[in-house]
């Protein structure tokens, strides 16, 4: 190749892509072999926790269907102490009713004065109990396990977050899939296997998804990280209420939590990606260039490289295929979705101003802290308020030198007009009046 683009004189020009490329590709082979060498942490025989006493299922919804009687009983499954419902004020009847229909003593419906996913999950964090709060979509599925590998990440005491591998599951009874139901599918697959690779790398994740994920309550219950969340601005002036995993994320790493990713992993799939492996290099070396072989003509080429793309995406999605191997001829759709989905990337860049959710007209649109203001009690400054106080109580009780101006400090972050202190109080020793 190098020789046939040196006689063309385009050298100079394909050789800063050729790099790009070898520095990509480099990456993908680290990524694959730290994805085959991952192990989960798997559950104690003595756990510190358990689902019956510190667990709190989170779900912030507003149109939740038939579809959450389903996932509702997977998570009871799991025997979590409680199920949480946060909806909007003229959505809790029918959340109700479904809610009656599944388990009445164990799901609690909420509400809040207007849908925002943010202001709803708050709501939800102060009414928690638990010590382990683990956020889900209406329309989540678990395996009855999940919750205990989740808790067996909270062994370490400094994990902070910890995220969940994901599936898509078949609308159709049948469980016949749509094109886009595969490549949704290809889609979480490809994702599974990057948060797994970082995670064993340096522990780190781009984000905890939002469609599962566990937190330590007390993380979530800190004034400050409410305030931050219910006032996050993009820019200073757009409200951003659609990316809450991410910022719970963020949080996590900035504060000093670990986190996780936890992917459940085949051990006989690395068998299975050596057995291709050799098939292709055997493949490579049938045939070379000679006297009798001349290089190969452009087209040829060109359908090499492509079978090469299909063959990287294929490893990355060996797991879907051991599921479903009859999804083998999307691959080529897939290939181009990745391109399709780059150009989309690139219109996200231009577009950054538009935070409102893209599947829900009119959510998300509002910062969510100002949502509260709107009715005389507002229940999460209120709460935040009530934490204050018992915090200057407890302060006033084990620090003879609290001031009155340390109090005026901390009673700022609860107006609204910056983030509560995070720092320690001065401790200095007065020197006694003489």
């Amino acid at each position: 190749m190098l020789y046939l683009t040196d006689d063309l004189g385009l050298l100079p020009f394909f050789l800063p892509f050729g790099i790009i490329g070898f520095y990509r590709y480099l990456w993908y082979f680290i990524k694959v072999a730290a994805w085959l060498v991952y192990r989960p942490r798997l559950p104690k025989a003595n756990p510190t926790y358990t689902g019956e006493k510190d667990v709190t299922i989170i779900v912030p919804t507003i149109d939740a269907g038939e579809e959450f009687k389903i996932a509702a009983r997977s998570w009871l499954a799991c025997k979590p102490k409680e199920i949480i419902i946060i909806t909007e004020t003229k959505m809790r009847g029918p959340l109700q009713d479904l809610a009656n229909e599944v388990d009445p003593a164990r799901i609690k419906v909420l509400t809040v004065p207007k849908a925002n996913k943010r202001l709803q999950m708050v709501e939800g964090i102060n009414a928690c109990t638990t010590e382990i709060i683990v956020f889900s979509d209406d329309d989540a599925i678990w395996k009855p396990t999940m919750l205990d590998y989740i808790l067996a990440c909270f062994e370490d005491l400094k994990m902070g977050g910890v995220g969940t591998s994901q599936t898509v599951h078949a609308v159709d009874p049948k469980g016949r899939q749509t094109l886009w139901e595969i490549l949704a599918g290809f889609r979480l697959t490809s994702r599974n296997i990057e948060i797994a690779a970082s995670t064993h790398i340096d522990g780190g994740i781009c984000c905890l998804s939002g469609r599962t994920a566990a937190y330590r309550t007390l993380i979530l219950k800190d004034p400050a990280f409410q305030y931050c969340f219910t006032n996050d601005l993009w820019l200073g002036k757009y409200p951003l209420n659609s990316g809450d995993d991410k910022f719970l994320t963020r949080w996590m790493v900035s504060h000093g939590w670990n986190t996780y990713a936890h992917i459940y992993l085949l051990i006989h799939l690395l068998c299975w990606a050596g057995l291709i492996l050799v098939g292709v290099f055997a493949s490579l070396q049938e045939k070379r260039a000679g006297p009798t072989n001349p290089p190969l003509p452009a087209w040829n080429i060109a359908i090499s490289y492509i079978i090469w793309l299909l063959l990287t995406r294929f490893i990355k999605l060996i797991p879907h295929f051991l599921k479903r191997p009859q999804d083998i001829w999307v691959l080529p759709a897939w290939l181009v979705f990745n391109y399709y989905f780059a150009i989309m990337k690139i219109y996200a860049l231009f577009t950054l101003h538009e935070v409102g959710w893209g599947t829900r007209a009119g959510v998300g649109t509002e910062l969510a802290a100002n949502i509260g203001k709107e009715v005389p009690e507002d229940h999460v400054k209120i709460e935040m308020t009530a934490v204050h106080s018992e915090r200057e109580e407890e302060q006033r009780n084990e620090n003879p030198f609290y001031s009155i101006a340390d109090q005026q400090v901390s009673q700022m972050g609860v107006d609204g007009s910056f983030a509560p202190p995070t720092s320690h109080h001065h401790q200095q020793q007065q020197q006694p009046l003489l």
